[in-house]
């Protein structure tokens, strides 16, 4: 009996020991995979750095000014420049409203902590208020405070739908301008409790 259960509580010690090892060589895989990564990034010129789920927010006074959010990024330092994927863009009004642009990739520039500069393309989507913009690529400029889009637009929402060339947005003054071949699609009214407001 004595020998039995020497047997088993040794057997159970080397299983432990097993599990044990186990374990260590995994998380050392792990961590030898992450530096390998990190390596190869290091051999990519001028990569300062690589991060995922990448988030910068401004905050003025309490209140949050704008917010930039992407799935992956590239932060190159000497441009001051990050490369990202799937980013969003929002910019907080001082009326509560909010502006979002949104794209497949493209680049930021961010200069002593602002966003100077916003160049997007693929799938993107302006949104203010109930109203949203697509277009293919949109580009915006922090010292004309201006988002623009140079191809097809199709502005949409509350029973209205704009198609034109071209597009130019005042992000503070909330102001949309399509700048040629406008044409415009109005659904009947139907009835609606509040409402939301337009952009002018």
């Amino acid at each position: 009996m004595r020998k039995r259960l020497r047997h088993t509580v040794v057997a159970l010690v080397i299983l432990l020991l097993g599990a044990v090892v186990v374990l260590v060589g995994r998380s050392m895989w792990q961590q030898k995979k992450q530096d390998l990564a990190q390596k190869a990034l290091e051999l990519v010129p001028g990569v300062s750095q690589h991060i995922q789920d990448f988030r910068r927010v401004k905050v003025h006074e309490g209140r949050k000014v704008w917010e930039v959010a992407a799935q992956d990024a590239q932060y190159f330092e000497e441009d001051k420049a990050v490369i990202v994927r799937d980013a969003v863009v929002q910019w907080f009004m001082k009326d509560g409203r909010i502006l979002g642009l949104s794209g497949a990739e493209g680049r930021i520039t961010l200069e002593d902590r602002e966003v100077t500069h916003v160049e997007l393309h693929g799938d993107i989507s302006v949104t203010l208020a109930d109203y949203v913009v697509h277009t293919d690529r949109a580009t915006y400029d922090r010292q004309r405070d201006l988002i623009s889009a140079p191809g097809q637009v199709d502005l949409s929402g509350h029973n209205l739908h704009v198609r034109g060339e071209g597009m130019e947005l005042e992000v503070e003054a909330q102001r949309v301008k399509l700048l040629d071949r406008v044409s415009t699609d109005i659904q009947p009214q139907r009835p609606t409790q509040g409402g939301g407001d337009a952009p002018r």
